[in-house]
């Protein structure tokens, strides 16, 4: 039996990339960063080891045009396909599959990622897939269906395994019930590397500071937390499994020294806290790991790490640290549920970086209810943490409601959203009524994106020079040329409407 499991390349009328791979969503870039599937690359994994041939797929990052790719995929003639998507290319994949289900009917078409298993019946209504996914758990749920596909030739009929939706024909679908929201996942495979061509992400991320990099097998499925209501990580339907410290150092360590990797980040939604923080990073030196050049980096929130564990990961040569910021006042972070306040960032910043360690702050803009204080107040706090060196890099974006998350929701109840077309839902414009005109939190962006290129923020970097730290070195001549040109391409995606008109 032939798996594929497919990225094919999505371009938009800008000429830029669809990044589906790895997002919380969908964002078109023309210098895209190539993001390692991690649960599917554990899936592929498995599948080869039950004695599949496995396609690793990836047409994005593989390079390849569309009409490259699809002729590729129909002459290797997979059996099965197996998508991952996001609400913005919704449509796109529904007609991508009619074609191929026309011009391989006997392919068995499998649909992945947050907006399908919310909305499975959706999916099969406007496209021929066979299969959706309802399980964020995708290495699990296909390790038991694609030997009972094998095995049965009436698995559209009766099939034992939770957490699917199946096609029996044009109007009669099978719902096997709820999945399992809990998995060992210390039993599912680390990636094969060189299954899923593991350089083709190793260089172009801005998450690196040394290349190759790579991203490990997540510690933790999908967020310890769970409760912000603007993250797909949030609803009935989720909630976390954590992999073993053990596991995972094993892991790191043969990605050192049998990959030669040189920065290793886990995109964990929320990665270890506590006890496990200490043993992985005690862990870490035990194994001379933090003498092998190599950096680690992880995403964790506000307050879920004490100085005495910051200070033992900067001492294992942890380096990127990402946290959510989102905004700076007290009326917005209660309502996103964040579980912080507005001082508790500065504090926790000032641990990181007297430690060493370099913090990489995400911010939003466009809620739907973000007054012109609350966005100045937000661009304030940005600015003076930047300036003061509490964080080194920052990230942007317009808050756009995800994969009918609880924010989502919300906005459909009080009927602020202007648009119900999933095309719109691509991060590049404000699809929200608000009380600013739009063209306001766009100028916020060009703010917070422009302290790169503020004297004080360049100042602050050379200053860090006078500590002596490699690291410190390299963001400023290695990655400070990245960075630029990374900051100019945000800046376009994220105000390219600015002026429009908004239609409602």
């Amino acid at each position: 039996m032939k798996i594929a499991i497919s990225y094919p390349p999505i371009v938009n009328k800008d000429g830029q990339k669809a990044m589906v791979s790895q997002n919380r969503n969908v964002q078109f870039f023309k210098k895209p960063t190539y993001l390692l599937p991690v649960v599917h690359g554990q899936a592929a994994t498995w599948l080869r080891d039950l004695g599949y041939e496995i396609l690793w797929d990836d047409g994005n990052s593989q390079l390849k045009t569309f009409d490259q790719w699809y002729q590729d995929l129909l002459h290797w003639n997979p059996d099965v396909v197996v998508f991952e998507s996001t609400t913005p290319v919704m449509k796109f994949y529904w007609r991508l599959i009619n074609k191929l289900k026309s011009d391989r009917p006997k392919c068995i078409v499998i649909m992945t990622g947050y907006h399908s298993m919310r909305k499975p019946e959706e999916t099969l209504r406007e496209s021929a897939t066979d299969i959706v996914l309802r399980s964020n758990h995708i290495d699990f749920v296909l390790r038991k269906l694609i030997p009972y596909i094998d095995e049965h030739s009436n698995w559209r009929d009766e099939c034992p395994i939770e957490g699917l939706m199946i096609r029996r024909d044009e109007k009669d679908f099978f719902d096997s019930g709820n999945f399992k929201q809990v998995e060992p996942l210390d039993l599912s495979p680390d990636i094969d590397r060189d299954l899923v061509q593991w350089k083709n992400y190793a260089y172009e991320n801005g998450n690196y500071l040394q290349t190759p990099g790579t991203y490990a097998t997540s510690v933790v499925r999908d967020c310890m937390f769970g409760k912000c209501t603007f993250c797909r990580y949030n609803g009935p339907d989720l909630t976390f499994s954590v992999r073993s410290v053990q596991k995972s150092l094993d892991e790191y360590q043969r990605l050192i020294e049998d990959y030669g990797v040189r920065e290793i980040f886990d995109d964990s939604g929320v990665w270890y806290r506590g006890q496990e923080a200490r043993e992985f990073a005690q862990g870490i030196i035990d194994r001379g790991l933090h003498k092998k050049g190599c950096y680690f980096g992880f995403n964790t929130r506000f307050g879920y790490l004490d100085e005495e564990t910051v200070a033992l990961l900067a001492k294992a040569n942890f380096r990127f640290v990402l946290i959510g910021l989102e905004a700076s006042d007290e009326e917005t972070l209660a309502r996103l549920n964040k579980g912080y306040g507005v001082g508790d960032a500065e504090q926790n910043l000032k641990i990181y970086t007297k430690h060493g360690l370099f913090p990489h702050l995400t911010i939003m803009v466009g809620y739907y209810w973000q007054t012109q204080k609350q966005l100045n107040q937000t661009v304030k706090t940005v600015q003076n943490l930047m300036f003061k060196g509490l964080a080194r890099t920052l990230q942007v974006t317009l808050c756009t409601p995800l994969d009918f998350t609880p924010y989502h929701q919300e906005c459909i109840d009080n009927n602020v959203l202007l648009t119900d077309d999933y095309d719109d839902f691509d991060m590049s414009k404000l699809i929200v009524k608000t009380p600013l005109p739009h063209d306001a939190y766009y100028s916020a962006v060009r703010q917070i994106y422009g302290i790169a290129f503020n004297p004080r923020f360049v100042a602050r970097q050379l200053n860090f020079l006078s500590l002596h730290n490699k690291s410190d070195w390299q963001f400023l001549f290695t990655y400070g040329t990245r960075a630029v040109r990374r900051v100019r391409q945000h800046v376009f995606n994220l105000t390219k409407h600015e002026g429009k008109p908004v239609s409602s």
